[in-house]
């Protein structure tokens, strides 16, 4: 019996995830082609060692406690999970405007404490921590109790909070912009659903631990994973760009592939790189050998194949999809020859764009032994301020963070080397949990019977815009393939 060809698009968690899941549920019956468009796996979620084995990082990428699927399918892949990943020990560091002072959470607690620890926060004046305490604990019983959750997706979680008894000044303190400033990058505000449901997610000290990896998350995560897709019998193909669907009635018969200039790639290539050498034929092609898709494209690169195809935008499937916005995030790495801010774990609640650091020179491994004495990653979000140019954003962090009286200047501390990221490009962009937004977001099924979406854009049991979101998406295109071809 011939096996059933599938293409999947994309080799960030979603596309990996995907791609596994098939030939490990369906050996003998599946032939899988990873198509991307870059020599780095990872896609979003990529960070890479470059030619002088510095990390590089296009938005700090780290894992959660509750990454379940995302542990199992490293552990699959034979990555040590206790050397690979080094946990922040639940450290979190607001900086509140009204006192000029950072503070200091810490969630490696009790489950008790955790959903009343806010006592303890000096950031806050007593009274408003006994409102906020109040609120928190009959919040997380709410997510983790309240049923179907979605019901709450109109409102952003800011009306959500004060129509429950939260005082209005208390949304401006840094503390209660944590999960949506430290866990998501979101500027804006936020669907109450989603900060529910992150709540839910992250209910206990464990769930909720932050992990980040020693050194690229491309060479240590998503390059194991790829190479195990290679042992299980995948194909994987680079610099191979989706620019449009061609389709016939209800069914995708061909993929539009642009092959974008690699000659930009670096030089101090892993192995895995090296095995995967970059195709240089600039010329456009139409692939068509597959039966079934499964896409993987960010949403904001989906939103722009077949453009001039009015029937196909007007459709209530592809008009739906234009509702979901995408934002662009920033991303900064400062390495200096002094030590500057020894916080550890995530300092956050600056001014945007640039409001959240994390020193990372404890946890990658490459700064061991160098004369780099602090490794300090900002990133924020470009929402309202597209009309900055990288100079302004860059010198307006630096002042900020080093305006803060217990970090001191961080030009004092030399800086040997600086990498400033604006990620535009619409395959760099993140979807935008604001309120409204679930009911445009699709599930894995789309009206081409042979054309299945993934990504932490679907709809999905995480349901979050993170890397567990997408890996879980991923799984569940390949398993709703795979029962499609077996009815």
């Amino acid at each position: 019996m011939s096996k059933t060809r599938v293409l999947v698009i994309g080799a960030g968690p979603a596309g990996l995830s995907a791609a596994t899941r098939l030939l490990e549920k369906a050996p003998g019956q599946v032939e899988v082609t990873l198509m991307h468009m870059g020599h780095h796996l990872g896609g979003k979620a990529s960070s890479y060692e470059d030619d002088e084995d510095y990390t590089v990082e296009h938005g700090w990428h780290m894992m959660l406690g509750f990454y379940r699927k995302m542990r199992g399918l490293m552990g699959r892949a034979g990555i040590d999970l206790d050397k690979t990943l080094v946990s922040m020990k639940g450290n979190a560091h607001p900086f509140e405007p009204w006192s000029g002072k950072i503070h200091t959470l810490n969630w490696k607690r009790s489950t008790l404490s955790f959903m009343g620890h806010w006592l303890a926060y000096s950031g806050l004046p007593l009274g408003d921590r006994l409102n906020f305490g109040r609120f928190m604990a009959q919040t997380f019983i709410e997510a983790d109790r309240g049923g179907d959750l979605t019901r709450h997706d109109d409102l952003c979680f800011r009306t959500w909070a004060i129509e429950r008894g939260l005082k209005p000044h208390i949304t401006r303190y840094s503390l209660f912009r944590n999960f949506r400033e430290a866990y998501f990058n979101v500027p804006e505000s936020i669907s109450a659903y989603h900060m529910l449901k992150s709540m839910k997610l992250m209910s206990t000290p464990k769930r909720s631990e932050m992990f980040v990896v020693r050194g690229g998350f491309s060479e240590h995560v998503w390059g194991p994973i790829g190479a195990y897709f290679e042992k299980l019998g995948g194909t994987i193909v680079p610099f191979s760009l989706a620019t449009d669907w061609v389709y016939e009635g209800r069914r995708i018969t061909g993929v539009r592939i642009g092959r974008p200039d690699s000659s930009g790639h670096d030089e101090g290539m892993s192995a895995w790189k090296q095995k995967h050498l970059p195709i240089k034929d600039g010329s456009d092609s139409v692939h068509t050998n597959f039966d079934s898709v499964i896409s993987t494209i960010p949403v904001a690169v989906l939103a722009q194949m077949n453009r001039e195809d009015a029937r196909m935008w007007a459709s209530p499937y592809f008009s739906r999809l234009s509702e979901l916005r995408s934002g662009v995030t920033l991303s900064m790495t400062v390495h200096t020859k002094q030590p500057w801010m020894k916080y550890p774990g995530p300092v956050f609640g600056l001014p945007a764009p640039m409001g959240i650091a994390v020193n990372m020179t404890p946890y990658w491994n490459e700064y061991k032994g160098q004369n780099i004495r602090s490794a300090i990653h900002f990133m924020g979000q470009e929402g309202g301020f597209e009309d900055w140019s990288d100079e302004q954003i860059i010198a307006f962090t630096l002042d900020n963070f080093s305006g803060v009286g217990a970090l001191g200047s961080i030009r004092d501390a030399g800086i040997r080397y600086l990498e400033f990221h604006r990620n535009r490009s619409a395959f760099e962009q993140l979807m935008l949990c604001e309120p409204g937004v679930q009911k445009f977001r699709p599930g894995v099924r789309t009206p081409f019977l042979n054309l299945y979406v993934a990504g932490d854009w679907v709809r999905n049991e995480v349901d979050l815009i993170c890397m567990e979101g997408a890996i879980s998406s991923g799984a569940q295109a390949a398993d709703t393939l795979l029962e499609d071809m077996a009815a």
